[in-house]
């Protein structure tokens, strides 16, 4: 049962109907009443905050809660924020024109023509005629022929250069706050060039919808209530049916603790994991290192092929490649020679296949557990990093990780391995997919899957899959069919926390890092 429904019990229907019950009061509700208790006018939000010593975002919660129990009215108004401009406030000495032609008449220059001239307008004859009537609007000025000669008033301030004066020591004012007089100053203002920068914005005004501030007085008069946690002790005596506790904002911000997390990718990276073992799949692991071997050769990449480039594949320095020692090792070596030889028509070099590699796909591990196990029916995963020679982009990195699953049964066929990707995409919540032919070189049939992101409103590519050829698999002693899959996790990822650019994954932005909630598993 919820508080909301402990607070209608043992109510009266009118009690129940508008809510206006003591228990159903929060704090923050009650401090906002009894300050709108005596406002016979609105009072926005902002001033509110400030005679209450709440916080503005305590007054908008405590605000919407009255109005759901229409103790209160809530209305918008448009308001307008003004600010001097920068070009006024970056100026060594601002004054407006018309204190200008004052200024310069002051000097001793009071004929038109040599006041145009003059350093103050500079041959600006539109802002002279401009001072000259804002001058004779303040009744500064007196015009005869092409004299012009001061009156007494020029010793006063206008009311324009009033506020502005009140806005080099505000910084900001609002339209609302500002009396008659200021307002027409506003007004006139507004009309000038460069010299106000205006921002419409929406506020709140509250007032309470109660005619009788009896019923306020009702709502408020019991005592503050007891601020008391539950313990055994209040149960056990059952002294807690004389308790009002006060009610808890559940919604409430909580402060914010530094405490050490996991990087989001790691905890997605584990999501998958439980996901893959709940579908019935093992983990495995391999090194990071591979010979040429198995990265290529046993994958039927062919030995001239551009993957194998040092454009696209990190080398290592060490001269250790494959040991021939063992018996079976030179058996499968031959063997995959021998495929080689036989489909790639050229000759297979032994020293191409010698030479350690930084792994460019997790492949090479997996093979490597069917050539040992050689399982007639089993169920694969690994997540893991692979290194690619790439320039580094908003959607390739030269360190990422890959996802790769196989399933070997003697029955496996392509429509399974469909299905295994259908369901492997609706655990992660994704329910719109799609799949096509494409080409890899060690599958046949060979498959590409797309899903659907709403963010970006397109269709992303994601996981290659197929079946393994025979020419990869004979070699290894493997018979039946062998389902594969796999791709890069960070695209998987991408699609996840709604990034654009694959580099956000790794950076050090804290704000991001601390604000992706865990992986509920």
């Amino acid at each position: 049962m919820n508080q909301d429904r402990l607070d209608r019990v043992d109510k009266s229907p009118d009690e129940q109907k508008s809510g206006r019950s003591v228990s159903s009061l929060h704090p923050i509700e009650r401090k906002i009443l009894s300050i709108l208790r005596f406002k016979e006018d609105w009072i926005t939000d902002e001033e509110l905050a400030a005679e209450s010593n709440l916080t503005l975002d305590q007054i908008r919660r405590g605000v919407e809660w009255l109005k759901y129990k229409n103790l209160i009215q809530i209305d918008e108004f448009n308001d307008v924020s003004f600010a001097l401009s920068k070009s006024v406030l970056d100026a060594d000495k601002f004054v407006l024109p018309e204190r200008k032609l004052v200024n310069t008449i002051q000097a001793g220059t009071s004929v038109i023509p040599q006041i145009i001239k003059s350093s103050s307008f500079k041959g600006n004859s539109n802002e002279l005629f401009g001072a000259i009537r804002y001058s004779k609007k303040n009744h500064w000025v007196h015009i005869e022929g092409d004299k012009i000669s001061l009156l007494d008033d020029v010793l006063q301030q206008s009311d324009e250069e009033q506020l502005i004066d009140k806005l080099f020591a505000s910084k900001r004012l609002l339209l609302s706050k500002l009396d008659s007089k200021d307002k027409a100053s506003f007004e006139d203002l507004k009309k000038r060039p460069n010299i106000l920068t205006l921002e419409k914005i929406v506020k709140k005004r509250i007032k309470l919808s109660l005619d009788n501030t009896k019923d306020i007085d009702d709502l408020l008069k019991t005592g503050d209530r007891i601020s008391r946690k539950m313990s055994k002790d209040i149960l056990i005596s059952g002294e807690w049916k004389n308790i009002e506790f006060e009610q808890l904002d559940v919604e409430a911000p909580l402060p914010l603790f530094n405490c050490g997390m996991k990087n989001p990718l790691i905890d997605f990276i584990d999501e998958v994991k439980e996901i893959l073992i709940g579908m019935g799949f093992s983990e495995i692991e391999g090194s990071f290192t591979q010979p040429s071997f198995w990265n290529f050769d046993a994958l039927f990449i062919p030995q001239d092929h551009s993957a194998r480039e040092m454009q696209d594949t990190f080398y290592l320095k060490s001269n250790q490649g494959l040991s021939y020692a063992l018996e079976k090792e030179k058996l499968l070596i031959e063997s995959v020679s021998q495929v080689h030889k036989e489909c790639w028509n050229t000759l297979w070099n032994k020293e191409e296949s010698r030479p350690y590699v930084l792994r460019t796909h997790t492949t090479p591990v997996t093979l490597q557990y069917l050539w040992q196990k050689s399982p007639t029916s089993d169920k694969l995963f690994l997540i893991d990093r692979v290194f690619r020679n790439e320039k580094v982009t908003y959607k390739h990195l030269i360190e990422f990780h890959q996802v790769e699953g196989i399933f070997t049964s003697k029955d496996a066929n392509l429509r399974q391995l469909i299905g295994i990707q259908s369901e492997f995409y609706k655990k992660l919540g994704v329910n719109k997919i799609k799949f096509w032919p494409t080409f890899f070189p060690y599958t046949e049939p060979s498959m590409q899957s797309m899903v659907y992101n709403e963010k970006l409103n397109k269709w992303i590519e994601l996981f290659g899959m197929g079946i393994f050829r025979t020419e990869v698999t004979k070699p290894l002693g493997i018979k039946q069919p062998v389902l594969a899959w796999g791709g890069g996790f960070e695209r998987l990822a991408m699609i996840r926390f709604d990034l654009e650019d694959i580099r956000d994954l790794y950076s050090n932005k804290l704000k991001w890092l601390k604000s992706v909630p865990r992986c509920l598993l």
